[in-house]
């Protein structure tokens, strides 16, 4: 089989398993970050032409970058936007505050990890999102493995919780539950969150605006987001709840006590800036 007059071959997937390498496939992952047709097409040419059978989708993913990075700052947040959410690890606590983060830009007033009684049971809700007297709540599911997807049995799990959650004291007021994760949802997983009014919030869903699309539109940059704020100074952030690449901004005296130089500081504003106020790619 070829591909574009290249002998088509496979590549290993994060979960291990192979799966033919597409051009068209990368290019898509290409556009998603806002650059030109044509210049994720060129990309894409390049990468092609460095990788053989079995390379990893890891190395493909780091050589693509490294391409993007050359085009636009945006565009390189964007394209590692789903690494970035990985960082918000190991433990979930970090991407439960961002998803409560996710809500209230949208709205809602949020708790994280509040007990509820359901009617049989109590249960720990990771989000507990409320609007018009209407509580949504959200069950966060963060993997530290990207080739960790979420299966059925997930979905069954929190559905099951749901109905306890709706016959209890509070399910009045309860109008949707959801499951929130840093990675995809099988087609099992997402045929019966459909079937049962499950909401889903992953890096492949909701199909057509997924949540990587959401955190675009909404600006909703993490703070592992930041290509020039090292790492040190993202744990120490993380640590004190500030999550969001755009609350560094009224947090960056911090920064100075921390023992970052000004110059330094200086740098990472305008990344920020960048990333939440510029409108063009380059």
């Amino acid at each position: 089989m070829k591909q574009n007059g290249k002998k088509q071959f496979k590549i290993l997937k994060a979960s291990g398993y192979p799966e033919p390498f597409s051009k068209d496939k990368l290019t898509l992952s290409l556009e998603r970050t806002g650059l030109p047709r044509k210049e994720c097409e060129h990309i894409c040419e390049k990468v092609s032409k460095e990788i053989s059978e079995g390379s990893k989708t890891r190395d493909i993913y780091n050589k693509a970058l490294k391409l993007v990075k050359q085009s636009s700052p945006i565009a390189t947040v964007h394209y590692s936007l789903k690494k970035s959410l990985f960082e918000l690890g190991p433990e979930g606590h970090h991407f439960e505050t961002f998803v409560s983060k996710y809500f209230e830009e949208i709205g809602y007033k949020t708790e994280t990890r509040k007990i509820i009684r359901g009617k049989f049971v109590s249960h720990e809700i990771d989000v507990l999102a409320e609007l018009n007297g209407k509580e949504h709540f959200t069950e966060c599911k963060f993997h530290n493995h990207a080739g960790l997807k979420n299966d059925v049995k997930i979905s069954l799990y929190v559905k099951a919780r749901w109905d306890d959650l709706k016959d209890g004291p509070q399910g009045k007021k309860l109008k949707n539950f959801s499951i929130a994760s840093n990675t995809a949802f099988t087609d099992d997983a997402i045929t019966y969150a459909n079937g049962t009014g499950l909401h889903l919030l992953g890096i492949n869903m909701p199909e057509g605006d997924s949540f990587l699309d959401k955190i675009k539109k909404l600006k909703l940059y993490p703070i592992t987001s930041l290509r020039y704020l090292p790492k040190t100074y993202k744990k120490i952030f993380l640590n004190n709840n500030i999550i969001l690449a755009r609350d560094v901004t009224s947090n960056a005296h911090r920064l100075l006590d921390y023992g970052m130089n000004q110059n330094d500081i200086n740098i990472v504003i305008k990344e920020i800036e960048i990333l939440t106020l510029r409108k063009s790619w380059k």
